[in-house]
């Protein structure tokens, strides 16, 4: 554990913390822009891939949800797939780079967003109950 631990402090921007503190889940959290990119504990290790993902596979290991890798501490791949697999997870943490403007993109609404608000107004008035009559 400690060659990822190293792997990920020598990256840009890293910061630490504790994620599940006090549980036996407890486990040190290493983070870029406040984003986790790699948890570590005593037993096990987790780390986010995208273009290794299949690499991590071949290797015998479970790629889950969204990329996220469980390494076990008695069977980490050789020194320099986990530092290339930091550092991969961490560009992954990472924000995008801004476009080039000086101001800040604008935020897109979420995918279905609109049509979902439209359907809801829509909708509202037909299913509201009508006041109550005054006594």
């Amino acid at each position: 554990m400690k060659a990822l631990e190293t792997a990920a402090r020598s990256l840009a921007q890293v910061s630490t913390g504790v994620a599940c503190a006090g549980t036996a889940l407890e486990c040190r959290t290493y983070l870029v822009a406040k984003k986790a990119f790699l948890f570590v504990s005593a037993k096990e290790a987790r780390l986010k891939l995208a273009d290794s993902a299949g690499e991590a596979r071949r290797l015998g290991l479970a790629v889950g949800a969204n990329g996220w890798v469980k390494l076990a501490a008695d069977a980490l791949p050789a020194a320099s797939v986990l530092k290339r697999w930091v550092a991969e997870s961490h560009a992954l943490a990472q924000p995008a780079p801004a476009s080039g403007s000086a101001s800040s993109p604008a935020r897109r609404p979420a995918k279905g967003s609109a049509t979902r608000a439209k359907r809801s107004s829509a909708g509202s008035a037909k299913h509201r109950k009508a006041p109550a009559p005054k006594p």
